[in-house]
């Protein structure tokens, strides 16, 4: 970051407010998203429109530091990889499904996402995450991606700690972002980190949207939801989603397979990646979420007893817990 100084009068006695400016570097190669980069320019062109002290010095780097002959038409190229190092944040736009390949064909860029001072914020957005993962600085650190690509990213990089429930992680400097909307919410925190919170929050006014939005859990699909080929499982779910609001023990659900409970617990995990029990949990906070869209007047305790919990604030907890939201704010933003 660097600081210029204003202007003295004759007298000395009146100095205008130095100017902040931030040294910003986007990393682009042939595999990024061209409306993840168009995001990011827009952000801190929007920055540098607003009134106050911060101004934002975009620098675009390719792998070869020449114009990048980009599916969607050739974009500018501002400098080498290098001109990385002397940066107060790089962010690393979406490469949405081509992480590998960006990846293969990105070793300089690479090399100097690895070779930063300690202190250079970094933002990834949705699969970004690719290129800063394959430096190894996210070795035993959480970050997240789309939900729908976070599984590769964990068999890729199996050090790291794939969180996709979350919107934004932070590890030290590293920030990383989910799905689309997530971007801009990566975008907005390096800004609030540089220029302070006050600054992120009128830019995000001036762009319309939130500093922040909800977790990836309120759009994921549960886990439990996804296919798979034991129809043995397949019809405990079924039998789990009709009576969802009851008291289902292991001892049931293994009779009705005349199997151990061990050997229940196994092929259900197997099958869905989760316990019959936490299927039944994830059941029960999928039937609460349409109570609360479709009927905006029935009570949230009324709501908990229907879905099988009798203790509402086990019920919200529970729900918090799931969605990242407390039952009355989901219920506030579906009606909004």
């Amino acid at each position: 970051m660097d600081i210029f100084d204003g202007n003295q009068d004759k007298a000395g006695l009146v100095q205008r407010p130095a100017k902040r400016i931030h040294r910003v570097g986007v990393v682009l190669c042939p595999q990024h998203s061209l409306a993840s980069i168009g995001l990011v320019m827009d952000v801190f062109r929007m920055a540098n429109q607003m009134p106050g002290l911060d101004r934002f010095d975009i620098v675009r780097v390719s792998e070869n530091g020449q114009p990048l002959a980009h599916p969607d038409g050739q974009l500018a190229i501002d400098g080498p990889p290098e001109a990385l190092l002397h940066t107060d944040l790089v962010v690393v736009p979406s490469l949405w499904t081509q992480g590998d390949e960006a990846v293969a064909q990105s070793p300089a860029l690479i090399d100097a996402l690895r070779r930063l001072p300690p202190n250079t914020l970094v933002a990834t957005l949705c699969t970004g995450a690719y290129l800063l993962a394959a430096t190894g600085r996210l070795d035993g650190c959480q970050a997240t991606t789309h939900w729908a690509l976070a599984e590769g990213l964990q068999a890729r990089f199996p050090q790291v700690k794939v969180e996709p429930q979350h919107n934004l992680t932070r590890a030290g400097p590293l920030i990383c972002s989910g799905g689309s909307m997530a971007g801009m919410d990566a975008c907005l925190a390096a800004v609030a980190q540089l220029a302070g919170p006050a600054v992120a929050q009128s830019l995000a006014q001036w762009l319309v949207t939130e500093v922040q939005h909800a977790p990836q859990t309120q759009y994921m699909p549960p886990l439990g939801w996804r296919p798979h080929q034991d129809p043995d499982v397949r019809h405990l779910q079924h039998f789990i989603e009709g009576a969802h609001a009851q008291i289902i023990t292991l001892d049931d659900l293994a009779e009705r397979l005349h199997t151990s409970v061990r050997t229940l617990q196994r092929r259900f995990m197997v099958a869905t990646g989760m316990s019959p029990l936490q299927y039944q949990q994830a059941v029960r906070i999928e039937r609460s979420k349409t109570m609360l869209s479709q009927n905006k007047r029935l009570p949230v305790a009324l709501v908990a007893e229907r879905v099988g919990y009798q203790d509402r604030v086990a019920f919200t907890k529970l729900f918090k817990k799931q969605t990242g939201l407390t039952p009355a704010a989901y219920r506030q933003r579906q009606a909004g």
